[in-house]
């Protein structure tokens, strides 16, 4: 049976108090996540047609729409067997925190039901006051009838005050507004502590290997901050030649990674929950609101309780490098709301997607959380704005609500190319295929060795160069340039120079300048590469590619697994594929690894204590002045150091030493057994690996490929309230009510957390059956699927299990049960 992965890249916006409904989408998204993992621990496909997700959920743990889930991907098992994985997440100010939360449940199996407590008791005003700003009985009386007023009167048409009217609203508002001005109302060191507390309710692991990411799968994390003061940072001109330029965005990123032999790496065990805590307080510092956020802040709390913080260094040392490298101590930067320059994180996201790994095929979605994309309108054109209201705009409401519209057009110029590229490759293979199958001579059944791989990739390698006339010599120059660039990038990583500083630009100068010197560059004729007596006009370059040629090698790894996504569709078509699908996964998963030692290879870190002492000897001198930048400098520097360059670049290609991953990839392919490969399967692998200079040549200036990956387009999906139709014929405004006075509402009321909370979660089952369905290819009413059964289903469950959390909802849990019942009548 055919496998597939839905693999979901989670953005999540700002909302400010419509977390409280962010947080019941990222429910919904952890329960689906769980009952994807739960069905396909069921190893034995013919028990897991008949098995629930009571079967092996843990009875100390509630559920109720798991059941759901486990149900609609067993029956939709019965086509196709898809899994659900998150991997990506990046969120800002209250997507931030919601985020933070789901990483760490998704990481380590935890639970988030003591979230729901969080948002419902302690999100209210009440609660964030500080004690030294709450008024007292007497404080600003005259603010009290403008309050009342506007609740008794409707005098407010604008829209920060279409909720006065709700007595709760009304007298939390009241206190609010006769708090202290001038100063941040809220209590930032009580929000820190909210933040600690939230993260250590989820508990701790079981193991660290206990998670809802696949074997061999790793979940990233970005949350966005922005730094009130910034840090220097130094940008290249040409005059004058180094600009300053002060960076305010920042993002802190966790991980986790479950290696495929057991080994776990991870940021979201219980000893880094610090960090997670400080990224929740920091993001969600919303100006004017909260003081600004330190880590200071949070030191001061952990010693209050006596806890330790045992992993801040490797915290500070991950995510504040470039603080560090300037002298400045993160411990004490002062971090306001991430949403101020960055609300919506996709760039990170997207970024994230590249090259990550996937041993099956895939459906790659980017799903993003908007609570609110009915944002008010402005005045009506002409209107010119006061003062008071031009700050504010200016300040915090433009930047806010910045359109995605570049994200998107970047997708979609994403998803162009990754078309354009597969054009460009399946129009060249019947001629490639030919060329290649001219070489090959391979009887069925026939075993491979080494040796006679190694000797057809000689061949190929050797037409190209004949056959590829003007193009070829692009190809090469443009690779040398690449592979020059690597080499002195590794140079300038193991001096520990900041990159894009005045010294990483004098090291590639150098290296350029040395390379031309040595004869590394290729030319046709030979005249200008002439080589030491007894070495061809040619060996220098193609030497020089050989040892440090890693891209290249990457490049045919992307296209072998690319090549693996093919071949699920032709083992669809075949008898022999539901057998062979194995040996295509494997073979994939064995790429991957491939992939990850050629990555290993290009660390600064790979390079032992020799090298790394060399290039510090060579390069001892600082080499920051100016007069470094000019050419005739470097050449003058590279020709008085040769040897020692020429040392030091042998050294490092002695240690890279990329003939051994040469030979361990032909030594895979060449143990491909017949026996378990249908002919056409294994013959298409072979003209894939063999046939892939004739590719490259063709694409390498014309694409980037460690961009386009796996050739995965990428789909985008919106959770927000105006895409959750199901319950939408009702003709009940089933909408957040956080959204009212400027995202704050919800601080002011109970009864509309309760609201956003339910909602959140409805909207969430709602959308996420819908992309679940989409992946999988089933349409509603299509097959034996019942799609609006099981989301009224899933629907009575959650409004059964949080009916006693929700003690001011009655009125609205009455008007959902109706709509619910008449859900697909008619």
């Amino acid at each position: 049976m055919r496998e597939k992965e839905l693999r979901i890249a989670l953005v999540c916006f700002g909302g400010i108090s419509l977390a409280v409904y962010i947080h019941g989408v990222c429910k919904e998204i952890l329960k689906l996540v769980r009952a994807s993992s739960a069905l396909h621990d069921v190893r034995d496909r013919g028990a897991r047609v008949r098995a629930t997700f009571a079967d092996s959920a843990d009875p100390r743990r509630p559920f109720d729409t798991e059941a759901v889930y486990f149900e609609l991907l067993r029956e939709i098992g019965r086509k196709i067997d898809l899994r659900v994985v998150v991997d990506i997440i990046a969120g800002a100010s209250a997507g931030g925190i919601n985020g933070t939360m789901l990483a760490r449940a998704l990481a380590h199996d935890l639970p988030m039901d003591g979230l729901r407590d969080l948002w419902l008791k302690e999100a209210d005003v009440t609660e964030l006051l500080a004690e030294e700003a709450r008024p007292s009985r007497w404080s600003k009386p005259f603010m009290h009838p403008f309050i009342w007023g506007y609740g008794r009167w409707g005098l407010g048409t604008a829209r920060l005050f279409e909720d006065v009217r709700d007595p709760e609203v009304r007298r939390k508002l009241s206190l609010f507004v006769r708090a202290r001005w001038f100063k941040p109302p809220f209590d930032g060191p009580r929000m820190a502590q909210l933040m600690y507390d939230a993260v250590a309710s989820m508990g701790e692991a079981k193991s660290a290997a206990n998670s809802l990411l696949p074997a061999g799968q790793r979940l990233d994390l970005f949350v966005t901050l922005t730094d009130h003061y910034g840090y220097r940072q130094l940008i290249e001109t040409h005059d004058p030649p180094m600009i300053e330029e002060r960076e305010h965005r920042h993002i802190l990123q966790f991980s986790y990674r479950r290696w495929p032999n057991g080994d776990v790496e991870t940021d979201f065990d219980f000893a880094n929950a610090p960090a997670l805590a400080f990224a929740a307080r920091a993001t969600s510092s919303f100006p004017g609101a909260f003081p600004p956020a330190q880590m200071a802040e949070l030191e001061r709390l952990l010693s209050r309780r006596l806890v330790a913080w045992p992993r801040q260094q490797h915290f500070l040392q991950r995510n504040f490098e470039p603080y560090l490298r300037v002298g400045l101590n993160p411990r004490l930067q002062c971090f306001i709301d991430g949403s101020v320059l960055n609300d919506k994180p996709f760039r990170e996201a997207i970024q994230a997607i590249k090259g990550r790994p996937a041993y099956r095929q895939v459906d790659r979605r980017l799903v993003y959380v908007d609570a609110d994309p009915d944002r008010p309108q402005p005045p009506l054109a002409g209107l010119v704005p006061g003062f008071f209201t031009t700050l504010r705009s200016a300040l915090s409401d433009i930047p806010r609500n910045e359109p995605i519209a570049d994200e998107l057009v970047y997708v979609n110029g994403f998803n162009e190319r990754v078309r354009r590229l597969k054009g460009i490759i399946d129009a060249a293979r019947p001629r490639i295929t030919q060329l290649v199958s001219g070489i090959v001579r391979l009887a069925p059944g026939e075993r491979l060795d080494v040796e006679q791989l190694r000797g057809w990739r000689e061949q190929v390698n050797d037409r190209v160069a004949r056959e590829a006339g003007f193009a070829y010599e692009g190809y090469v120059r443009l690779k040398l340039t690449s592979v020059r660039a690597m080499v002195a990038q590794l140079v300038t990583q193991m001096l520990a120079l900041p990159p894009r500083s005045p010294a990483a630009r004098s090291v590639a100068v150098v290296i350029d300048a040395w390379c031309r010197q040595a004869g590394v560059g290729y030319d046709r004729g030979g005249e200008a590469t002439e080589g030491a007596a007894g070495e061809t006009p040619l060996s220098r370059w193609v030497g020089f590619l050989l040892a440090f040629d890693i891209d290249f090698r990457k490049r045919r790894l992307y296209f072998l697994i690319q090549g693996q996504n093919r071949l699920y569709q032709m083992l669809d078509e075949s008898a022999a594929g539901t057998a062979a699908a194995g040996a295509v996964d494997r073979l994939k998963r064995d790429f991957y690894q491939c992939l990850d030692a050629l990555r290993h290879r290009e660390q600064p870190e790979f390079f032992g204590d020799a090298t790394r002492a060399a290039a510090r000897s060579l390069f001892a001198a600082p080499i920051t002045e100016e007069s470094w930048r000019a050419e005739e400098r470097a050449e003058l520097f590279a020709r008085q150091n040769t040897e020692g360059i020429a040392a030091l670049i042998g050294r490092m290609a002695a240690e890279i030493y990329l003939d051994s991953t040469t030979y361990e990839l032909d030594a895979l392919l060449a143990g491909i057994n017949p026996r378990e490969w249908p002919e056409e399967a294994r013959a298409e692998v072979l003209v894939n690996y063999l046939g892939f200079p004739f590719w490259d040549v063709l694409t390498l200036s014309v694409t980037n490929w460690r961009d386009v990956g796996e050739f995965d387009e990428i789909l985008v999906d919106r959770i927000s309230p105006r895409d959750a139709r199901a319950l939408s014929g009702s003709g009940i405004p089933f909408g957040p009510k956080g959204s009212g006075m400027a995202h704050f509402a919800a601080f002011f009321s109970r009864g509309y957390r309760e609201n956003d909370y339910l909602l959140g979660r409805l909207h969430g089952i709602d959308r996420l059956i819908d992309i679940v369905c989409n992946a999988a290819g089933i349409a509603p009413g299509e097959g034996s699927i019942d799609i609006f059964a099981l989301k009224r289903r899933a629907f009575a469950l959650v409004l059964d299990a949080e009916e006693r959390h929700l003690p001011q909802s009655g009125a609205l849990l009455r008007a959902l049960r109706d709509a619910i019942a008449a859900m697909g009548a008619g």
